[in-house]
């Protein structure tokens, strides 16, 4: 369900919503990404080395993707 609600907000927004084609469909993702970001976490919160690791367990340790991964982790 939808209801319309009425806010105040930057003119210079308003011109940069305007561009969007769907204006209310972005309006909710935008809030939908502020109000979840303080209810867990985010990947830009994790480090390159757990990124890196996560995406090794996801392969078969053996596997040349997770090689790469290896020799990317090893360089930096």
């Amino acid at each position: 369900m939808r209801i319309n609600r009425t806010f105040s907000i930057p003119v210079e927004l308003v011109h940069a919503l305007r561009k969007k084609h769907n204006q209310s469909e972005t309006v909710t993702r935008a809030l939908r990404k502020y109000l979840d970001k303080d209810e867990g976490i985010d990947i830009t919160d994790a480090t390159d080395d757990e990124l890196i690791q996560e995406l090794r367990l996801r392969f078969g340790l053996m596997d040349a993707k997770s090689e790469l991964l290896n020799t990317i982790r090893a360089m930096i």
